[in-house]
């Protein structure tokens, strides 16, 4: 008999374009050998170039695919990304199952300027979900709409965002002018770095998703957060090298399986400050 799957939720948006949101955690859950299940909090018409319409699903509804789920599939973990309207229902479904490990992807606003989440649940996502969770994985403008702050740097950042309840934070540094991208982890213990060469593509759709995604998934199958991290930006830099190419606009990153050689083999540099 075949051990069981680990299972992993996506609770986010629909991207009609298939390159983030929940299209894109369950691409990233399927090829990383977890089964991914999913609670939409909204439908989105998207492409390449944009949102063009959101459309929120009712709390009601929210609850309804949680209950579903709980009964029959629960979860290794949980990961959230665009909430909407959601926030309140979400962070009192979590409150009641403290247990299960869940990563913040803290989506607030699209590439595009498209507002993705209420004022109401960025205050709930702040006041509950942040304290909830096990890791939340900002950018840098969603950090600083996060703490208010206008610091571009992710070190001070993290500790603003720690100081307001988290257990534990990755900034990514996709959005910084460098000729490489860097990530910082901080928890209570520990502060590091995590740098790679930036790759030139336009096709960055959805990258937070994956990379959040992707973080989730190997959390679940054992591994420390700074290790999930790792492999989860080694795995990002390999879909952005081998992105199709497709649409008129910031086009998706690929969903490619690595072998085991790729998968080891990392440019990352791995930092301790």
């Amino acid at each position: 008999m075949s051990a069981k799957s680990l299972i992993a939720w996506s609770i986010a948006g629909s991207d009609s374009g298939g390159g983030a949101g929940i299209q894109a955690d369950l691409h990233t859950f399927r090829i990383l050998g977890l089964h991914g299940c999913s609670i939409l909090t909204a439908i989105t018409a998207q492409n390449t170039k944009g949102i063009q319409s959101l459309d929120p699903v009712s709390e009601e509804f929210i609850e309804a695919q949680w209950n579903s789920l709980i009964t029959d599939l629960p979860p290794n973990i949980i990961k959230s990304g665009m909430l909407a309207n959601a926030a309140m229902s979400i962070a009192g479904l979590l409150e009641s199952n403290p247990m299960i490990p869940y990563i913040c992807d803290p989506i607030i606003q699209s590439s595009s300027g498209y507002d993705l989440i209420s004022k109401e649940s960025l205050i709930i996502l702040k006041e509950k979900l942040l304290p909830r969770a096990t890791l939340i994985t900002p950018n840098i403008p969603e950090a600083q709409r996060l703490t208010e702050s206008k610091d571009t740097k992710p070190k001070n950042l993290a500790k603003a965002l720690m100081n307001e309840g988290a257990k534990a934070v990755l900034v990514k540094g996709g959005h910084s002018n460098k000729n490489f991208c860097e990530d910082l982890f901080m928890d209570k213990t520990h502060i590091i770095s995590m740098r790679s060469e930036r790759i030139n593509t336009s096709s960055t759709h959805g990258t937070g998703c994956n990379m959040s995604a992707a973080i989730a998934a190997y959390y679940a199958q054992g591994l420390s957060l700074p290790d999930s991290i790792e492999k989860a930006k080694n795995y990002i830099n390999r879909n952005l090298q081998k992105s199709p190419n497709i649409g008129s606009g910031n086009g998706p990153l690929a969903f490619y399986k690595p072998c085991n050689e790729e998968i080891d083999k990392t440019n990352i540099i791995r930092e301790v400050l």
